[in-house]
């Protein structure tokens, strides 16, 4: 099965790079520059025109593969669904980029993405816990058994998935803003991921094609960062962080580890809860900050640290958070 991710992965990347060649001179005669939020750090004020949609560079790749998986192996299926979930979040992104670029830099509004959002996750969740190839089921950390999901018990857990499958899709998004940051963190927690479908594949039919979609989504970040690299030439939009969210999110939880990103995703966590508090705190004290500016990559930027520096900083933190999460199973 290494072989088989490893030749998933070169696929994906060259796939992406090659997407990337054709597809950044199109942005750019279509016009699609990204708009710079007002109230963002000003050295992001240059950045303003940089083309976004960049996430189409491996978003395509990934759906290639989805119909490749199909028709070489039907046991595939489930990675056909990862990768169509993905693309129903990545929808979602499509819209709000395409709002913010042609209509109002806004872009969706809060209740319209939330919609959005949640009835792909509802249908997701509905695949999963009622017509996935295997039912259901919780690992227990460190000690490799498995807590099935049945019955009733379906219910109060699909509420949990619906709101897993949204935090964490909205966690990437968060962490997508500076160059070359979500990316990589998002290669990181791929591969950490893939480690686990290799260490689950014995006991778990799945795993397999989990561990091809993690394959695929390191590869994809790989190909995508030589156009993302510090200083960025296109940004992947909502179109792929919301996109590489549902996939992470999905990926887990067709392992059955879904706890595993307490570590594997500590970035993603961290950024979220960042805005989450500095929202809360703003409001009870009327107007004072916990962070200099929320997300916290934000934080360490506008406290000197270069954008680079925080890419490798973060990186750096979300490997330890992988090798621990691997360590977990």
């Amino acid at each position: 099965m290494i072989s088989e991710l490893l030749a998933v992965a070169f696929g994906i990347t060259v796939l992406t790079i090659i997407c990337g060649w054709a597809g950044l001179p199109l942005l750019h005669k279509l016009n699609v520059g990204q708009r710079v939020r007002d109230d963002g750090p000003e050295s992001h004020f240059k950045k303003s025109g940089t083309p976004t949609f960049g996430g189409l560079f491996f978003l395509l790749p990934l759906a290639l593969l989805a119909v490749t998986a199909l028709i070489i192996n039907r046991r595939l299926g489930n990675l056909a669904v990862l990768i169509l979930l993905m693309l129903l979040f990545a929808l979602a992104g499509f819209l709000d980029d395409y709002i913010k670029v042609r209509i109002s830099k806004k872009g969706l509004s809060m209740g319209q993405k939330t919609l959005l959002l949640g009835v792909f996750s509802i249908l997701f969740t509905i695949y999963y816990l009622y017509f996935s190839q295997e039912d259901p089921f919780l690992l227990v950390p460190f000690s490799g058994r498995q807590f099935l999901i049945t019955g009733w018990m379906k219910i109060p857990f699909g509420l949990l998935v619906v709101l897993y499958l949204f935090f964490i899709s909205n966690a990437v998004n968060l962490t997508d803003g500076i160059d070359g940051l979500a990316s990589s963190v998002t290669a990181i927690s791929s591969a950490a991921l893939a480690g686990a479908a290799l260490i689950l594949q014995p006991s778990l039919n799945q795993a397999r094609s989990v561990g091809w979609l993690s394959a695929a989504m390191f590869g994809g970040c790989l190909g995508f960062l030589v156009f993302n690299r510090h200083p960025a030439k296109v940004f992947m939009g909502d179109t792929g962080s919301q996109a590489l969210g549902a996939g992470i999110a999905g990926a887990a939880l067709l392992l059955g580890i879904p706890w595993v990103l307490l570590p594997v995703g500590i970035v993603y966590i961290a950024e979220a809860f960042s805005v989450m508090i500095q929202v809360v705190y703003f409001k009870k004290t009327g107007g004072k900050r916990i962070f200099r500016m929320s997300p916290i990559h934000h934080h360490y930027e506008l406290g000197g640290w270069s954008e680079n520096k925080i890419v490798l900083v973060f990186s750096l933190v979300g490997l330890a958070g992988g090798l621990l999460g691997l360590l977990m199973i």
